[in-house]
């Protein structure tokens, strides 16, 4: 099936007692009660409710593997690490150790929301259709550049990307991360805007495929040679 290197990821491991609670009161999902061998995906947001980054985060057991958008990864630490302050959280980036690889329309007995690792490679199931690999880079895994036909694939699939409709500064409706807002969570950054917006129904928008010579072109998030992505008003 399908593999794509996701070259332009970060991935770092973090440990201490506080690390789950910490990231939980930054992130838009719910990470407090991530157990071993599970993965869960979630906006980290600034007060006004604005994306730093998109993360991937996986509980390996001792420690936590967050994985990222490597464009995002400065402003990530440097809204971070003034907060961390007494918390008992070490961040280390091993990126130059691994690749990051992205399998999609892959079967797997893995179950969506788990991961597993075995011989230096973690494979976490993040959606039905997406399996994202940290492989050690001495495996030398074989696979291809992220090309049109992946994007067209997240075309056919309504799958968001990084630096086409996830971007830093955006708020999550309006990236088509509705999905990783939690609605019943405890507070964190940018709670308060993200709930007005949802209870008076205000500033939601929602992914849409449409056909690429659509009049609206000029707002297509990932264009494609038969149809595209763009973010509407719901």
């Amino acid at each position: 099936m399908p593999k794509v290197a996701f070259s332009d990821s970060y991935i770092t491991i973090w440990r201490g007692k506080d690390c789950q609670s910490f990231l939980d009161g930054i992130s838009s999902n719910l990470v407090a009660n991530l157990k071993q061998k599970q993965v869960i995906q979630s906006a980290i947001l600034d007060k006004n409710a604005k994306i730093i980054d998109f993360v991937s985060i996986m509980n390996l057991g001792g420690f936590l593997a967050v994985l990222g958008h490597r464009p995002n990864y400065k402003a990530m630490l440097d809204f971070i690490t003034p907060r961390i302050l007494q918390s008992d959280v070490n961040i280390t980036d091993i990126s130059e150790l691994n690749d990051v690889i992205v399998s999609y329309e892959e079967y797997s007995d893995i179950e969506v929301g788990m991961c597993n690792t075995i011989n230096d490679v973690t494979q976490a199931r993040v959606s039905e259709k997406i399996i994202l690999m940290v492989a050690a880079k001495k495996l030398e895994i074989e696979c291809e550049k992220m090309s049109s036909e992946f994007h067209d694939w997240r075309i056919d699939n309504l799958i968001p990307w990084y630096g086409f409709e996830i971007k830093r500064g955006t708020i999550p409706y309006s990236c088509g991360l509705d999905l990783f807002v939690h609605d019943s969570k405890g507070c964190y950054t940018g709670q308060e805007i993200l709930t007005r917006m949802r209870t008076r129904n205000k500033g939601l928008k929602i992914l849409r495929r449409v056909p690429s010579s659509d009049a609206n072109s000029d707002k297509f998030t990932t264009k494609g040679d038969q149809f595209s992505l763009v973010m509407l008003n719901q």
